[in-house]
């Protein structure tokens, strides 16, 4: 990202456009590669920070592809924190971490987006397409909208693992869905089809097949449209007023988690 902040960019790990009162942030890479990036991570939070000013912004859709935030990505980061060879489709439980920092890492950043998108002055919409798991799942609830492609499905995949859902799942599917359907989810499923995650109220819309992107767009385009800046300004610090308080509490014991 360039010194000079601007609302389109382009950089390394991110580029963003604007169309009328949307701006589109878009990854241009694996999701956990960009997350372990601390400077990179630095620069786009202070973008955040100066987007939340400009008033010509109702809201940041932030898209993913079909690569960014799958079973490839994850498993190519825990074979460098684990220091062996993890194949996505041969999970297999992790006894130990030789790099403890980068799970660290992982874990903190996470956390500090999602505190950031929910008390960003601006609606946060996602859109998924293709598998998506745990962690970035996790991030994309603390958004305020959920666009998806018909074939996206969440793969819950601590478990194969023997980790815990990092990215506040089991702290946002407590907030939407209650005590005993969250403890059936976690403990008793593995993917999650975009018709469930619909009928569960986890997303929002399902785009038609074939027009991810353009849909994605269209949709988030014509939510902001539809009513005034102020509107989803002070109906989002009143829907979210207590969830950075609840968050942090639940964060440190996430925190005491991350080398697990």
């Amino acid at each position: 990202m360039e010194n000079e902040l601007k609302l389109e960019f382009e950089a390394d790990y991110f580029e963003s456009h604007k169309i009328g009162s949307l701006l589109i942030l878009e990854l241009k890479v694996d999701g956990f590669q960009t997350l372990i990036d601390v400077q990179a991570n630095m620069e786009l939070l202070s973008w955040l920070d100066f987007i939340a000013d400009e008033k010509s912004v109702k809201g940041l859709l932030i898209i993913g592809n079909e690569k960014i935030f799958g079973d490839e990505a994850y498993a190519r980061h825990l074979s460098t924190i684990a220091g062996e060879i993890i194949k996505p489709d041969e999970p297999r439980l992790i006894d130990k971490f030789v790099d403890h920092r980068l799970r660290s890492i992982q874990v903190n950043m996470l956390s500090t987006f999602i505190k950031r998108f929910i008390s960003f002055p601006k609606l946060v919409l996602s859109a998924l397409t293709d598998r998506v798991v745990s962690p970035f799942w996790g991030l994309s609830l603390s958004m305020d909208y959920r666009i998806a492609s018909p074939n996206f499905s969440v793969h819950l995949n601590s478990k194969e693992f023997g980790l815990h859902p990092s990215g506040g799942v089991p702290f946002f599917l407590l907030k939407s869905l209650g005590w005993a359907r969250t403890q059936g989810l976690l403990y008793g499923e593995k993917y999650l089809d975009a018709e469930t995650l619909l009928k569960f109220g986890l997303l929002n819309r399902i785009t038609s097949p074939g027009n991810y992107r353009s849909d994605s767009i269209k949709i988030a385009s014509q939510l902001l449209d539809s009513t005034s800046y102020e509107y989803y300004l002070y109906t989002k610090q009143l829907v979210n007023y207590n969830l950075v308080k609840e968050y942090d509490a639940y964060s440190n014991i996430d925190y005491r988690m991350e080398q697990h």
